[in-house]
């Protein structure tokens, strides 16, 4: 089965998921669960296959475990990135940590 990996469970990567998930498994993730959960519970009402996870973008190792998963679950075709924060959430550490180091290590993973 062809998987779509979700970063980022908000409304953005929501709306791109639902544009190219239809006939696929997607795998929605956040780094709080609960996000991810209202998330999928959405799209499962939505007839989606999909399923939660949990991701810190900002640890290699937490990033490495979703590309485990997600290759398990079938071939992966496509990698969302939409997590991030803004100013008016967070102090500027957190912002590159999350928005440009985060990403480098979801690109990064080996498994993906």
């Amino acid at each position: 089965m062809d998987v779509v990996v979700v970063v980022g469970a908000g409304l953005i990567g929501q709306a791109i998921a639902r544009r190219v998930g239809p006939g696929k498994k997607i795998i929605l993730a956040d780094l709080r669960q609960a996000h991810a959960d209202a998330a999928v519970e959405t799209f499962l009402n939505a007839g989606f296959d999909a399923e939660a996870a949990t991701v810190d973008v900002a640890s290699r190792a937490s990033v490495h475990a979703l590309a485990e998963r997600a290759a398990a679950s079938g071939d992966v075709r496509a990698l969302i990135h939409a997590a991030g924060v803004s100013p008016s959430q967070a102090p500027v550490e957190a912002i590159l940590t999350v928005d440009l180091y985060g990403r480098r290590s979801c690109w990064r993973s080996s498994a993906l």
